[in-house]
């Protein structure tokens, strides 16, 4: 054997077209509204990273309006598909129009031959499956949030044809990409998957959008407290009510201390889910406020100058929302859940909670407000690890996997 071995090379080492499926939501989307979230933001930033190395890539999601292509960055497209004609579809739905969606997918992108299908979440799963072999390519998928781990950690129940679903679609894929070694060992041990199919892409954060140097902003409820932001979806597994429960008993418990809060986000999914009903029950209406979704370069503003962000989700694949608050130098509050306990490194970062419970949380706060040096040094821990979180190091990984699959489906 020689000394200095030559690094393996792969068949078709080549600037590749890949059809990026995001068939429920997308891309494109602001997050924190709908159905749309971190993935969102995910899909959009990993599609321009990849661009920017000299791939071309086409985002791919299904609308109920007319069909439409523009091409959005250097190298990367957006196609909306009109699938299922002016009907406004509810996810619980969408598993309905797979056979219509990956016809009219074909359709709009017909000549177009692609060398990867890179599929988000398990119902652009299910079409990528149809797809990939009508293009002869292979199909990896990342699966952002599944059923089995869902269950685990929220104990919220899922469809049952989700998870036979995601079973029958981690079995046919080519590879699987994962956020965190975390999701990689929850698919693992969940879906019976082999390890040597699984490969772990963190993702990234757009450090031109969130850093620390932000302009000073105003806070809305005084200077003189410890500031909290959430930024997400307002729904049960994204766990704002156990901030404002959190915060109640903090209040009841120190009255003499001012824990304040500002909630970014738009409803989703259950209408009975009244977070301002909840701030006024728990007497917090003077210091909570709540806002519509933001674009990133204000979340990034907002995030900034903030003493802490929350993400008390019930269940997380990874939490983008931790890894954007720590590149602008905020320590993050989160549960110990899914990729959050990667995203975020306890006690250096942040604070991670062993389960989501409102009182554990009201303590934390009441020690935190108590302490506000240990704020400002997570603060610092806060931006050495965000560097962890790079787009263009999460495009080249995924590269990786892209070639792999590209050996395996050649041989």
């Amino acid at each position: 054997m020689p000394s200095n071995p030559s690094p393996p090379t792969f068949p078709g080492a080549k600037h590749m077209r890949i059809a990026m499926l995001s068939l429920h939501t997308s891309p494109m989307q602001q997050p924190g509204s709908g159905d749309a979230g971190g993935m969102n933001v995910y899909i959009q930033n990993l599609s321009y990273a990849l661009g920017a190395l000299g791939h071309e890539v086409h985002m791919i999601t299904r609308t109920a309006s007319e069909s439409q292509s523009l091409q959005v960055g250097e190298g990367v497209w957006m196609h909306e598909v009109q699938v299922a004609a002016g009907q406004a579809l509810s996810k619980e739905q969408l598993p309905e129009i797979i056979a219509p969606a990956v016809q009219e997918v074909s359709a709009h992108l017909q000549g177009l031959e692609f060398d990867i299908v890179h599929a988000h979440y398990w119902l652009s799963g299910m079409v990528g499956l149809q797809l990939a072999e009508r293009w002869s390519a292979p199909l990896l998928v990342s699966m952002h949030t599944s059923a089995a781990a869902k269950e685990h950690e929220s104990g919220i129940a899922e469809p049952g044809n989700r998870k036979e679903a995601e079973k029958l679609l981690l079995a046919d894929c080519a590879r699987i990409i994962a956020n965190t070694p975390v999701e990689a060992k929850q698919l693992a041990r969940f879906y019976d998957v082999e390890s040597n199919k699984l490969d772990v892409v963190l993702p990234g954060v757009n450090h031109r959008i969130f850093h620390p140097d932000q302009d000073k902003l105003r806070r809305p409820l005084g200077e003189d407290d410890l500031h909290l932001v959430y930024a997400g979806r307002m729904q049960p597994l994204k766990g704002a009510h156990l901030l404002l429960e959190a915060m109640g008993i903090a209040r009841r418990s120190h009255p003499e201390l001012r824990i304040t809060a500002s909630l970014f986000g738009a409803m989703s999914g259950s209408a009975d889910y009244d977070l301002e009903s909840l701030a006024k029950k728990q007497d917090l209406s003077d210091v909570v406020r709540f806002y519509e979704p933001l674009e990133p370069a204000k979340l990034a503003l907002v995030f900034a100058n903030a003493d802490i962000v929350a993400v008390p989700s019930l269940s997380e694949t990874f939490g983008l929302v931790a890894a954007e608050a720590q590149a602008c130098g905020t320590p993050v509050l989160a549960n110990a859940v899914g990729g959050l306990a990667y995203a975020v490194n306890d006690g250096e970062s942040g604070w991670l909670m062993p389960e989501p419970d409102a009182s554990l949380w009201a303590r934390r706060l009441v020690e935190l407000a108590q302490n506000p040096d240990e704020v400002t040094s997570a603060g610092h821990g806060a931006l050495e690890h965000s560097g962890l979180f790079t787009w263009e190091r999460a495009a080249v990984a995924t590269l990786a996997s892209y070639r792999i699959a590209q050996s395996q489906l050649q041989h």
